[in-house]
């Protein structure tokens, strides 16, 4: 019957040939038939020529192949900490690259089962998909989606999500373009780490931590389906939004891999079955924000700001997550104290209390509303009249006070701990790396350190009594420092002056050895600021930061090598580059044996002196320090260290105002340093400074400085640098000048550099100026003035 059938279809084709053939010898039907073909040849022909037209005019705009060759999709960069914990997360589309053959196989499975089964077939269009995508729409529905993972992926980079045939057709140009420049697991690779998925992720990697908080690698089926669900509406399928739309489009991506052979029969009845098994990914508790800010300005200042937030760059920092974290809630708890202090302060000097008609408590425990409101009733800052000023004095209206904190790596540098104020949300100043406050009495260590490198001995005999220094400015102005105890020890120790933290030895030491000198020795500590050889720099009238007296004080538990502060280890780029490796830089201070010597110096303070409270607390490790207390109580300091680490705190008002009596650096900073140094130390095996070679002990007669003999009453038996000891035993005669009342004021062998000097320790005091200034002791000075 078949055979039947084409020989009568080949006998019809044979009469029509023969029929056809024998017209065309007849002229006037072979221009007829000729007219038919111009008319049907005409419309081809002109429709083909626009067509070709108008893909060559949108092909002008379309992307160029070398920028093709060049798509870099926006990625995460992330900061680690020093043992590669996450710390933080920079970026302007959250993104993790997955290369193309990590991608699982059940991922790729499920996003060609629901949107572009052909992936491997077409050239990029798959145009038998059309068909059926727009059949819908001659049924007065919307048409179905026919874009193959190439032209979503033409559409995600260079395109706009318009609706419109110019989009579209831009689109399949792109599309081929694309399949023309890359392999088909290149354009994969893109497509899953391009295509945004929901929830601020972009990328299957990405969502799949944004979801289920698991690597893309570790999902079950249902979660691969749900996850290929998501690119037709990704937000409108949000499992975490819409768990019922989500479920139904997973079951309907379930239902076409079903279709397509991808998953069995049995697999998809039991995969229905299944929750959506949703684990919202929790981003790590923001801290450490002034750190993480000051990461971000050197890279983008050393780099570009594309580098911050688009180049998924790995930072490894220095960072040590649990110290940060203790030290930022120790130091907000411990300024919280000293702000009550301050308001109770307050309170009671303007009796709050009485004309609020509160209880004190109530008052302060509510200060945010009744100290507004107080002020508006009671505080003008117009009234100037005396008895207002008496009755409500500016020097006791409320202070709101700030601290910083930094700890810093002795050995290397590195920063451990940041803390630039109470909330990085609050307010972004980094105090612990832009303040420029005056360091007080921390500063003494240096003034020291500059005359124990120079053959100084702790055991050296300073005087502690009242000097007057002329203005070298205005001759007829003196200024007469005093301590910050009430009297004056009389002779007393370098050792000694330190821990009680006296003022008139330290100017002594500081004129005698010259400001000029203790400037200089500033400088290789790192202080960069305003530092003037004035008398008053012996105690601290000089300008630092946070972070430049914490790294000076490094150069003492580290043998007189100050190593330079840095944040970052390195950075590696997205290809596993390293692009950045820190390099240690070193400045040598001081030598070590003049190191060691003022560790022990150091170390009483935190024994017998200013800081007591450290050994009281029942700290152990071998630990010094120093506080510092500024002029009218504007800055509380201290900067302590150990062997391995050196912390440095620092409370006062952002406006430079006094906090008042009773807020020092013992009161304010000491309490915090010992709660979080013991917090750093614990469990470790306490280190000593070892002692170099280059140290030697003697015992001194403490009237002349040289080697004490059987008559010397007064002795002190403390360190020196070999070749700085005193060799020449004690006289007699030298009692007996000391008895006659001469002043026997020695330094070792630097006795002959003593002097009084207003600008330099070279300068002396002329016998008429002495006399000058004897006089005027007699009558107070009242034009006094003060000079920190």
């Amino acid at each position: 019957m078949f055979s039947k059938l084409m020989r009568g279809i080949l006998s019809l084709f044979s009469d029509w040939f023969r029929l056809v053939r024998r017209d065309m010898g007849k002229p006037a039907y072979r221009r007829s038939v000729f007219r038919w073909f111009l008319v049907m040849g005409f419309f081809p022909v002109v429709g083909t020529l626009f067509m070709a037209a108008v893909v060559l005019f949108y092909s002008r705009s379309l992307p160029s192949l070398e920028t093709l060759e060049r798509i870099e999709p926006n990625l995460i960069t992330k900061v680690y900490d020093k043992d590669t914990a996450l710390v933080h997360e920079f970026f302007t589309q959250r993104r993790i690259w997955t290369p193309a053959d990590q991608i699982p196989k059940a991922q790729k499975l499920a996003v060609f089962a629901i949107e572009d089964q052909k992936f491997y077939e077409h050239w990029g269009v798959d145009l038998a998909a059309y068909p059926s995508a727009l059949l819908p729409a001659l049924m007065g529905k919307r048409a179905r989606g026919a874009s193959t993972l190439t032209q979503q992926l033409a559409k995600n980079l260079f395109l706009t999500p318009e609706r419109s045939i110019i989009r579209k057709l831009k689109e399949v140009l792109m599309a081929v373009k694309i399949e023309q420049t890359y392999t088909k697991n290149e354009i994969l690779e893109f497509y899953f780490n391009q295509v945004y998925l929901g929830s601020g992720a972009y990328g299957f990697a990405a969502a799949s931590q944004r979801y289920f908080s698991k690597p893309l690698d570790s999902l079950a089926i249902n979660q691969y389906a749900l996850l290929a669900g998501l690119l037709q509406r990704p937000e409108a399928y949000r499992p975490d939004v819409n768990p019922e739309a989500a479920r139904d489009r997973r079951n309907t991506v379930l239902g076409a891999m079903k279709s397509m052979g991808y998953i069995t029969r049995t697999q998809f009845k039991e995969t229905l079955k299944s929750g959506l098994d949703v684990k919202m990914w929790q981003p790590p508790t923001e801290f450490a924000g002034y750190f993480v800010e000051t990461v971000r300005q050197f890279m983008e200042k050393k780099w570009n700001e594309d580098l911050v937030y688009n180049q998924g760059v790995t930072v490894y920092t220095t960072l040590d997550s649990n110290l940060q974290n203790f030290a930022e809630s120790t130091l907000v708890a411990n300024l919280h104290k000293t702000r009550v202090r301050l308001r109770y302060r307050t309170a009671r000097a303007f009796n709050m209390a009485g004309l609020m008609k509160q209880p004190m408590d109530t008052i302060v425990h509510h200060w945010d509303e009744t100290y507004p409101r107080f002020d508006s009733l009671f505080l003008h800052d117009h009234d100037t009249t005396l008895a207002y000023q008496k009755r409500f004095p500016d020097s006791m209206r409320y202070v709101h006070a700030q601290a910083a904190l930094l700890i810093l790596d002795n050995e290397t540098g590195a920063v451990r701990a940041m803390v630039g104020g109470e909330s990085f949300e609050k307010s972004k100043y980094n105090r612990s790396l832009q303040a420029v406050r005056s360091p007080g009495s921390s500063f003494k260590p240096f003034v020291y350190a500059t005359a124990v490198d120079n053959g100084a001995s702790p055991g050296d005999i300073l005087n502690d009594q009242p000097i007057t220094i002329p203005d070298p400015i205005d001759s007829t102005k003196f200024w007469r420092p005093h301590n910050y105890d009430p009297g004056f020890d009389g002779k007393i120790s370098m050792r000694r002056a330190l821990y009680k933290s006296k003022n008139l030895p330290a100017i002594e030491v500081a004129m005698k050895y010259g400001l000029k000198t203790v400037v200089s020795y500033a400088r290789k500590f790192g202080l960069t600021h305003s530092v003037l050889p004035v008398p008053s720099l012996g105690i601290g009238s000089c300008e630092a930061t946070l972070m430049e007296m914490t790294s000076a004080y490094t150069a003492f538990p580290d043998g007189g090598v100050r190593p330079t502060p840095y944040l970052i280890d390195r950075i590696v780029d997205k290809n596993g580059q390293t692009i950045y490796q820190n390099v240690p830089q070193t400045n040598e201070v001081l030598r070590k044996e003049a190191a060691w010597i003022m560790c022990t110096m150091l170390r009483d303070v935190n024994i017998h002196g200013t800081a007591a409270a450290i050994w009281a607390s029942g700290f152990n490790h071998p630990s010094g320090g120093k506080t510092g207390t500024t002029n009218d109580y504007n800055d509380a300091w201290y900067i302590g260290f150990t062997k391995r680490l050196t912390m440095g705190i620092w409370v006062g008002a952002d406006d430079h105002a006094s906090m008042g009596p009773g807020h020092t650096g013992a009161d304010d900073a000491v309490p915090t340093w010992i709660t979080v140094m013991t917090k750093a130390e614990k469990g470790k095996k306490a280190l000593p400074f070892p002692q170099p070679d280059g140290v030697v002990e003697a015992t001194v007669c403490q009237i002349s400085g040289l080697l004490a003999q059987s008559f010397c009453k007064l002795t002190t038996t403390d360190y020196y640098i070999a070749g700085h000891q005193p060799t020449e035993p004690c006289t007699q005669e030298m009692h007996n000048k000391s008895n006659s009342g001469e002043d026997m004021f020695t330094a070792n062998q630097h006795k002959d550099r003593r002097a009084v000097a207003v600008t330099d320790g070279d300068a002396k005091v002329s016998d008429k100026d002495k006399e000058k200034a004897k006089e005027k002791e007699k009558k107070p000075d009242t034009r006094v003035r003060k000079t920190f």
